[in-house]
């Protein structure tokens, strides 16, 4: 087939899928203020797309539970998993609001630039970045995503995981070394976990960025469950082995004040 003829079709093809997307982001919002459901006639009203077309993404939806039938027959509203999506967001939003004081305050403290980073499946992922007075040109960014194993802050969350969840993430593929000074065995990290249990907190020298040193320190919801982890990471000068201790004293402090903030009453270290 000619090439101009190949990405035309795809390129068609495109068309048609985002077509599709934005009908039913249109379904989706026509069902979120009604509680019990309202009919497929309805739905095209409010959408403008026509009934065969909100009739197959409807039940496109249903098989995601994102959709389910209402309270009476031929109605549809809004399935339990936009509840868990919609919950997913609140929580990072709720858990920012309640941070970014308290590591703004660390930064100050200590002038160093701090981190906030959020579990989100078997990954970190930064939403809050605080600029220290020192060290700006630093790896993780606001919206990066950080597997378990790499980093203090995702490590703090993966110490404090149940160990066949740990064990299965660091089975799952072998590990890439970031730097020279990288890890690779799994066994050195099940040796790291264990020291984070004990210390209450993570460390990472040059593993990440050469000469770049990092502590966290893990963030507890009111369950008592791992939600996310504060870290703060300097040079390997600043962040030395002699000024680790005095250090991770102000990381524990501000991850136990977070938690504290999330309902969580207990006491990491």
């Amino acid at each position: 087939m000619d090439s101009s003829i190949e990405e035309t079709t795809t390129e068609s093809k495109q068309s048609k899928t985002v077509g599709v997307l934005e009908k039913a982001i249109l379904v989706i919002e026509a069902l979120e203020d009604t509680k019990d459901g309202i009919g497929l006639t309805e739905v095209a009203r409010r959408t403008g797309v026509n009934k065969t077309s909100c009739y197959r993404i409807l039940h496109t939806l249903m098989g995601d539970n994102m959709v389910e039938y209402g309270e009476r027959q031929g109605t549809y509203r809004l399935g339990v998993r936009m509840l868990e999506l919609g919950g997913a967001v609140q929580r990072r939003i709720n858990l920012r609001q309640l941070a970014l004081p308290v590591i703004t305050d660390l930064t100050q403290k200590i002038e160093e630039t701090s981190f906030l980073c959020l579990l989100n499946k078997d990954r970190a992922v930064c939403i809050e970045r605080i600029e220290g007075e020192h060290v700006q040109v630093l790896a993780m960014r606001v919206g990066d995503s950080w597997p378990l194993y790499q980093g203090a802050a995702p490590r703090a969350i993966l110490a404090n995981l149940e160990d066949k969840k740990i064990e299965s993430i660091l089975s799952e593929k072998s590990i890439e070394p970031i730097t020279s000074k990288t890890p690779t065995d799994p066994n050195m990290y099940w040796n790291m976990v264990e020291d984070i249990r004990e210390t209450g907190y993570s460390i990472s020298r040059e593993d990440v960025t050469l000469g770049v040193a990092a502590l966290g320190a893990p963030v507890f919801d009111h369950n008592g469950n791992i939600v996310a982890a504060v870290s703060v990471s300097s040079t390997v000068h600043r962040i030395s082995k002699e000024s680790e201790k005095d250090i991770s004293e102000h990381v524990i402090g501000a991850a136990n004040e977070v938690s504290r903030r999330m309902g969580w009453t207990g006491n990491n270290k």
